[in-house]
């Protein structure tokens, strides 16, 4: 590049100087002194003499050659023991620090043990492979050196010399770091990137251009599908980065919804960025063939994969559960894929309930009860009432049948799962019945797995969040993530709200993220996407016809006896009138929510219905005098049901009782008579 030249300007004021004498000094140079050999050190010359050698090619190409096996016995040695050493010590982590507690030692102390099992089984395979590939070459070596001698041997030494030296000779570093500078570059985009310096300085470059100041960034790993690359803040915090990922995609050139951050929770200035180029499941294999009967409810079961290759394993003994996604998310789909795993097991009953659908179709042959439409109310609630009873009854039993702490399931007495689609559209006593069984059902093996389009704060409350041990949640709305999720879910990296749902009757590419979902719960704790397994329609019809033929568990005669039923499941009596007022429905689920008392006051059930329909019941609507309100509101409340007990045409007589001592109310026979619920026990 040529230099510009300035023009210098001399001062008008200075007056012009004579040109400089210059002398040049004539005497012949004396040569530079060296000194003598012997005046050095001896350990001056033991340095010169070592890196002499060092240098020489010999001695380089055996150091490579060193350097090289040496990686190939490390990669030799990771094939052999895999990750078993780091599963082992991490159990052994978790016992010493349950120390003290008879469980989480028996837990981790067979995982220690099965680990261990795991690692010399995978070791004595290791070792039968390659001797079997080992065998014939040493054989062959052998046989030439004991026939050709030294030359042959010469030969084999330069041949080991020159592989080792080939593997490892030195590469170009490449650390996966980069340091901050003051100086920075422009974006450029993901897909530019050739290794991982280019990956982290790629990402660099991007959050600098949005303003997010980093000490540092490090590509961890290139995946199928990506970069997963962990970013370390100078200032600011994690939910920065999280609230600014759709416009970090556009520097990146990503995808939408391409870029997934996971704030470290040991590290709060680190976040975890995944660079979503392409569909990581793309190679996820299908739902894996189960047998009728060949597995029990505490073994762990596949249900989904995440992102980064890992399985979804898990067993659902004992655990309730919650599917939120919106139409298209692909529901039915995580719904079938975890009755299809549970209606393998010789020790479950699983049930279908679905007021707005067809629920389980492809499984329905293999279930052991099932209502569906809106118009089999009055069956989901009797299903649902004979669950709570069992669910109630079996505590006492544990002694009796020699349990422990929990029901223990199998073929005889077998853990019951109902799956209830649509919870929203249940009627307020179904619900009543549904907060009941998740409060009480866990240790009796009486489960819930509830699934909603949204999770509004009507239909999935305080008690369905604390009871629920997994909550799924596929792509939904930002609300439903933190309905379920809770509050800090957002800024955590929970986003299934970024997740898009399918539209019509997609497949292939337009499937988008249907039957993605993030799960909590269950072993998975990190905001991280899975995909649940697919079972196509008519593969889950031909398992369903299997396991019905090859017999499927029904409720034991001492669980049912302790409960007072005679047998578990709905009949065509049970099928509740779909025309019932709000008014009548809401009034039964008030005696629902107090384990159907014979007897309750108008007042409590204004007090119900002001809980769970404030915009008509709320005690500010009928007054400032709250003494005045509460007993106009019990008023509106009697008032309310004889209109609508007039306009179904009953002759019932709706006048409000009174115990000895106690306020006026309704008994529980009376409100039956209106639901129907009397003539279908008659029946």
């Amino acid at each position: 590049m040529a230099t510009p030249i300035r023009t210098q300007q001399t001062p008008p004021s200075a007056p012009p100087t004579a040109p400089m004498e210059q002398s040049v000094d004539k005497r012949a140079a004396v040569p530079e002194r060296h000194l003598p050999a012997w005046i050095h050190s001896k350990a001056a010359n033991v340095r010169r003499t070592a890196r002499t050698i060092g240098h020489h090619p010999t001695v380089i190409w055996i150091g490579w050659s060193a350097r090289g096996w040496w990686h190939i016995a490390r990669i030799e040695h990771d094939k052999m023991v895999g990750d078993y050493p780091q599963m082992i010590r991490t159990a052994r982590a978790h016992l010493a620090a349950g120390k003290g507690d008879a469980k989480t030692e028996s837990q981790f102390g067979a995982l220690v043990e099965r680990r261990t099992e795991q690692l010399k089984d995978r070791k004595r395979k290791y070792w039968i492979t390659r001797g079997l590939l080992g065998a014939p070459v040493a054989g062959g070596a052998l046989y030439g050196m004991a026939e050709c001698g030294v030359w042959i041997s010469a030969l084999y030494a330069i041949a080991a010399i020159t592989v080792g030296a080939i593997k490892g000779r030195p590469h170009s570093v490449d650390p996966g770091k980069v340091q901050i500078h003051a100086e920075d570059g422009d974006p450029f985009p993901i897909a530019d990137a050739r290794n991982r310096t280019e990956a982290a300085e790629c990402v660099r470059r991007a959050l600098a251009s949005e303003g997010i100041q980093v000490k540092e960034v490090e590509a961890n790993r290139r995946y199928e599908w990506g970069w997963e690359v962990t970013v370390r803040l100078a200032k600011g915090k994690p939910a920065d980065i999280v609230a600014k990922a759709p416009d970090l995609e556009t520097p990146l050139d990503l995808p939408e919804n391409g870029l997934q951050c996971q704030p470290m929770r040991k590290s709060r200035g680190r976040v975890v960025l995944r660079l979503v180029q392409s569909d990581p499941f793309a190679k996820m294999p299908g739902a894996p063939e189960r047998k009728p009967n060949s597995r029990r409810m505490h073994e762990k079961q596949i249900f989904a994969y995440r992102m980064d290759g890992q399985a979804f394993e898990a067993s659902l003994l004992g655990i309730h559960g919650i599917v939120v996604a919106s139409s298209g998310g692909g529901k039915s789909v995580m719904l079938r894929t975890m009755a299809d795993a549970l209606t393998a097991c010789s020790d479950v009953l699983v049930g279908d309930l679905d007021p707005g659908g067809n629920g389980l179709d492809p499984l329905s042959e293999a279930l052991g009860v099932r209502a569906i439409g809106d118009d089999n109310m009055g069956q989901i609630e009797a299903i649902l009432d004979q669950a709570l009873r069992i669910a109630k009854a079996r505590p006492a039993l544990f002694a009796k049948l020699g349990m422990k702490e929990n029901w223990e399931p199998s073929p005889e007495r077998p853990a019951i799962v109902l799956f209830i689609d649509e919870y929203p559209q249940l009627s307020d006593r179904a619900k009543e019945l549904a907060v009941k069984i998740l409060e009480t059902g866990r240790k009796s093996r009486v489960q819930l797995i509830l699934a909603a389009q949204e999770a509004t704060k009507d239909s999935i409350g305080k008690a369905i969040a604390e009871s629920i041990a997994l909550k799924i949640v596929g792509p939904s709305r930002h609300q439903d993530v933190v309905q379920v999720f809770g509050a800090g879910a957002i800024s955590d990296g929970w986003r299934p709200d970024r997740l898009d749902p399918a539209e019509g009757n997609a497949v292939g590419d337009d499937l988008r993220d249907a039957s993605q979902a993030y799960i909590r719960g269950v072993g998975s704790r990190e905001p991280l996407k899975y995909k649940f397994l697919f079972l196509e329609d008519k593969e889950g019809r031909r398992r369903a016809r299997e396991r019905a033929a090859a017999g499927r568990p029904t409720v034991d005669a001492e669980s049912l006896a302790a409960a007072g039923l005679d047998h578990f499941g709905a009949t065509e009596a049970d099928r509740l009138r779909s025309d019932l007022p709000k008014i009548v429905m809401m009034a039964r689920g008030a005696f629902a929510a107090d384990d159907d008392p014979k007897f309750l006051s108008t007042l409590a059930i204004w007090e119900y219905l002001a809980a769970h329909d404030p915009d008509v019941w709320a005690l500010s609507l009928f007054g400032d005098d709250e003494i005045k309100s509460r007993k106009t509101a019990a008023q509106k409340v009697s008032a309310e049901l004889k209109r609508a007990v007039d306009a179904m045409g009953l002759d019932i007589d709706m006048g409000t009782v009174q115990i000895t001592g106690g306020a006026r109310g309704y008994r529980l026979d009376t409100i039956k008579q209106i639901t129907g619920e009397t003539v279908a026990e008659a029946a």
